[in-house]
């Protein structure tokens, strides 16, 4: 993959709205989104739509991410399989991710990490409020997965990237994948070398026992980085290679930046 770009930015208090969805709006551009498919009001909430192109050849070699933010200061996203931008609607959607509801008298930051097609992530944090919203595809999928029958991408369940979240356009009978990260013996740094231990690419696999559906490239690693603090940056004895902690937890994920 192309080593992650980041972009920080942040919206002040007072938080609105308006506010908010400008802020990821702007969020997603520097993390190397294209231009809204869509943009529209849903009730009071508002509501924008990114396509995920990686293969315009293919039926489903497009998917669409859907991010919708209520006045209560909450934001959730969806994954679709197809989106019609006239009527403003999609298939093969997923079920909504909805997360906790922002303060509106707190900063609002936002991290924008743009690697390529193997991955675009914003993560939000506003004191212990911390998730991400944008896409993981795998750099390496199955070679029997038909972009021309399936959709290959990936919501993060939370800030744990335990859980990724598919669309119902999918050779399984479920949108839920497991990945290799959070192993209980990647705790703390190594006594021997004084740093901390990495294993480079995350393997997913679907929840319908049927195996692998994917492997990162070996710039997403699991660390040992319990007692790191998130953004941190660890790097390998031995490499310059440099990586960015977005989990900061026994097995935690981090990409690398450099």
């Amino acid at each position: 993959m192309a080593i992650a770009a980041r972009i920080d930015s942040f919206v002040a208090p007072t938080i609105t709205q308006q506010s908010l969805y400008d802020g990821i709006k702007q969020a997603f551009t520097n993390a190397g989104y294209p231009a809204p498919t869509s943009e529209f009001l849903s009730g009071t909430d508002r509501v924008v739509v990114y396509a995920v192109i990686l293969d315009n050849t293919r039926i489903y070699g497009t998917t669409f991410i859907r991010i919708r933010v209520t006045t209560g200061l909450v934001v959730a996203q969806q994954i679709f399989a197809t989106w019609n931008a006239g009527t403003n609607s999609g298939t093969g959607n997923s079920s909504e991710l909805i997360y906790t509801a922002f303060a509106s008298n707190v900063q609002i930051n936002f991290v924008a990490l743009n690697a390529a097609s193997e991955f675009r992530l914003v993560m939000l944090f506003q004191g212990s409020i911390y998730f991400p919203l944008g896409f993981i595809a795998p750099q390496s999928r199955p070679a029997w997965w038909n972009l021309d029958a399936w959709n290959y991408c990936f919501l993060p369940v939370s800030s744990t990237f335990a859980l990724l979240r598919g669309s119902t356009i999918n050779p399984y009978s479920n949108t839920e994948h497991d990945t290799s990260l959070n192993i209980g013996r990647m705790v703390i740094a190594n006594t021997i070398t004084n740093r901390r231990d990495i294993l480079q690419g995350v393997i997913t696999y679907t929840q319908s026992n049927q195996g692998i559906s994917g492997r990162s490239s070996d710039d997403l690693i699991m660390v040992a980085a319990s007692g790191t603090t998130r953004f941190d940056i660890v790097q390998v004895p031995g490499s310059t290679n440099q990586y960015l902690i977005l989990n900061p937890a026994t097995g935690g994920l981090a990409v690398r930046v450099a």
